[in-house]
C-alpha cells in the first residue's frame, strides 16, 4: 500500500530506501513495478531470499535509530512500516530525523502502522491472538496504538505539508490487498512468538504456532475481518539545504 503521491517520480526514476524491510516483500513488489527507480532495503539483518531479487534492489545493514548508511540529500522516497512491535516513540522520532538527514529538499517520507488493538469482526482465536500481542507489546514497553500518533511525529520531526488517514483493512479476504495484509499480520505473529510463547508455553513449538495461525487466517476470512491501518506521508521542507 502507498499514499505518497510518488507515482510519476517512481515511473521516471528515482532513489528509494525501505526502512527495517524484513522480508522486502513490499520492496520487491514495487521493485517489479518501477524498474527505472532503485530500491534499497534497509534493516539489522536480511531475511529477505536472494534469488528472487530483481536487479533494481540492494541491501545495507544499519539500524535505523542509529544512523541510515546514505549521504545527506541523497534519498526521493523513504518508507518505514509495521515497526509497532519494535519501535517506542522516541525510537520512531530517532530514526524519523535520520531520514530527514537523508532524504532530498521536497521529497517524500511515509509511515504505515497498524493498530493492534482496533479489530473488526475479530472472532474467539482471532481474539486470543490480538490480545496476547497487545500484551507482548506492552509488556516490551511499547505503545500497541502508536500508528495514532505518526502525523504528530512527521510534524515535531520538521516534515511539512503532512498528511494521515486511519482506514480499515481486510485481513486474508475479499481481494488481493487483504491477501497482502495477512501476509504482514503474519509477519506481525511469528516476530513476537517467541515472547508469545512466555505468556503460554504451547507456543514454544513452531509447529503448533503455525497451526493456530492458520487457524486464525480460516476464522478472519469467514468473519471478515479487518485491521485498523494509519498511513501518513509528508515532505522534507524546499527550503531545508541540510
Amino acid at each position: 500500500m502507498r499514499c505518497a503521491p510518488v507515482k510519476e517520480l517512481l515511473e521516471e526514476g528515482i532513489q528509494v530506501v525501505d526502512a527495517d524491510c524484513g522480508p522486502a516483500a513490499w520492496t520487491f513488489d514495487m521493485a517489479k513495478d518501477y524498474p527505472n527507480s532503485q530500491f534499497t532495503g534497509v534493516d539489522i539483518s536480511f531475511v529477505a531470499s536472494d534469488t528472487a531479487r530483481p536487479d533494481n534492489v540492494d541491501f545495507r545493514n544499519a539500524n535505523i535509530t542509529k544512523g541510515i548508511p546514505f549521504e545527506d540529500n541523497s534519498v526521493d522516497y523513504y518508507n518505514q512500516r509495521l515497526l509497532v512491535a519494535g519501535l517506542n516513540e522516541e525510537d520512531m522520532k530517532a530514526a524519523l530525523k535520520n531520514a530527514y538527514r537523508i532524504l532530498k529538499p521536497g521529497r517524500y517520507v511515509e509511515m504505515g502502522e497498524v493498530l493492534i488493538g482496533d479489530v473488526e469482526n475479530k472472532g474467539p482465536k482471532t481474539s486470543i491472538i490480538n490480545t496476547m500481542m497487545i500484551a507482548v507489546i506492552k509488556k516490551k514497553g511499547l505503545n500497541p496504538d502508536i500508528g495514532l500518533l505518526i502525523g504528530d511525529l512527521l510534524k515535531e520531526v520538521g516534515f511539512e505539508n503532512v498528511f494521515f488517514e486511519k482506514r480499515p483493512v481486510p485481513i486474508g479476504h475479499t481481494n488481493k490487498a487483504g491477501e497482502l495484509w495477512w501476509d504482514d499480520y503474519v509477519e506481525l505473529c511469528r516476530i513476537l512468538r517467541p515472547v508469545v510463547a512466555m505468556t503460554n508455553p504451547i507456543y514454544e513449538d513452531p509447529e503448533i504456532y503455525e497451526e493456530f495461525i492458520k487457524s486464525v487466517e480460516g476464522e478472519c476470512d469467514e468473519n471478515k475481518t479487518n485491521l485498523y491501518y494509519c498511513m501518513a506521508y509528508a515532505q522534507k521542507p524546499l527550503e531545508d539545504s541540510s
